[in-house]
């Protein structure tokens, strides 16, 4: 984890973290984030190991999770929630601190900064989901969960975007029960979920993607169990989490009933992304956001489930839900598919 912010940013991306950051030490486990908690800023880690604790274990030594060098943290303001989790010293940091006025400045000034950072954190958060996937030992299965509808996140996207999307994309069918995506597998294109739902299952054991490829397909499900962890639904990107770092899949993706997903080939996305940054750039953002809906299920998922409670939902964000949905309609009409 030290070097990818390191290998996502430019050197002037570090300097202005550098010289725009406030060095802090935390010593005697000092708790640096609690859940539920509004922060006002966000938070590199440069030395030591911040331990993660669920709120009912936040007075133990139960640590679900450790963060090293190179983490960043603190970053549920930049998607509209809090923390979930306590986060503190084991027992010693140093962290960077950059302010949240500071930080929403540099991201909508610089399109070529927030194309780097919001890359970068993708990665990040898609690397701790995968570490909870990847153990499913470790994970206590209470009620099943639902990722919140995602077509809010399509507010950040421009029409261009969007008929971009339409322009390269298909309209698949997937039929209730189908797999769309297995596990041990790379993700060979950009799902979007239209309509229909997704459930998202861990296998009972270790994740062992040459193991799971070796088996074949008609294989798996005879030889290994899976349970599901979550659900996904309209706007959702299935399989998201290796579509960026082109590692095997965790999880197995199936269809819960009858769905359809637009499908753009992974290389005709990754020339766009290379090309426009500025549609790099809210891209990253709307996959950073969905990272942010899936750690918030999964890490909920690990501990019990009457710490779920619901989200007021604040007047920017309403306008924005309202101002996504319109437009995932929109795209809905451009492919010829009825909105739900």
């Amino acid at each position: 984890m030290s070097d990818m912010l390191l290998r996502e940013l430019s050197n002037a991306d570090i300097d202005w973290f550098v010289t725009t950051g406030t060095r802090q030490r935390l010593t005697d486990a000092a708790v640096l984030i609690q859940p539920n908690q509004s922060l006002e800023a966000m938070y590199l880690l440069l030395e030591g190991t911040l331990a993660v604790r669920l709120p009912a274990q936040a007075a133990s030594n139960d640590v679900v999770a450790q963060m090293t060098r190179g983490e960043l943290l603190g970053e549920s303001w930049l998607f509209n929630t809090r923390p979930v989790v306590q986060v503190a010293a084991a027992p010693e940091a140093t962290v960077l601190s950059v302010a949240r006025s500071t930080l929403e400045a540099k991201l909508g000034s610089d399109v070529e900064f927030a194309a780097h950072f919001y890359r970068a954190l993708a990665l990040i958060m898609s690397e701790r989901i995968r570490r909870i996937f990847e153990h499913p030992e470790r994970v206590r299965y209470g009620a099943q969960r639902t990722v919140k509808e995602a077509v809010f996140v399509f507010g950040e996207l421009h029409n261009s975007d969007i008929d971009w999307m339409v322009r390269q994309g298909q309209v698949e069918e997937v039929p209730a029960g189908q797999v769309l995506l297995h596990a041990g597998r790379p993700v060979d294109a950009l799902y979007t979920v239209v309509d229909g739902q997704f459930a998202i299952a861990m296998a009972d054991n270790p994740c062992d993607p040459l193991s799971l490829c070796s088996q074949g397909l008609s294989d798996q499900a005879v030889q290994q169990t899976f349970r599901t962890a979550t659900y996904i639904s309209r706007g959702g990107l299935p399989g998201i989490i290796s579509f960026l770092d082109f590692r095997p899949l965790p999880v197995t993706i199936r269809a819960v009933q009858p769905s359809r997903v637009l499908s753009i080939p992974r290389q005709q996305v990754a020339s766009k992304l290379q090309e426009d940054l500025g549609f790099a750039s809210r891209f990253y953002r709307v996959i950073a956001t969905q990272m942010a809906n899936l750690l918030g299920a999964v890490t909920l998922l690990r501990g019990d489930s009457s710490d779920d409670t619901d989200e007021e939902l604040d007047l920017e964000t309403l306008q924005q839900v309202s101002h996504g949905g319109t437009k995932f309609d929109w795209m809905l009409r451009q492919l010829g598919v009825s909105c739900p």
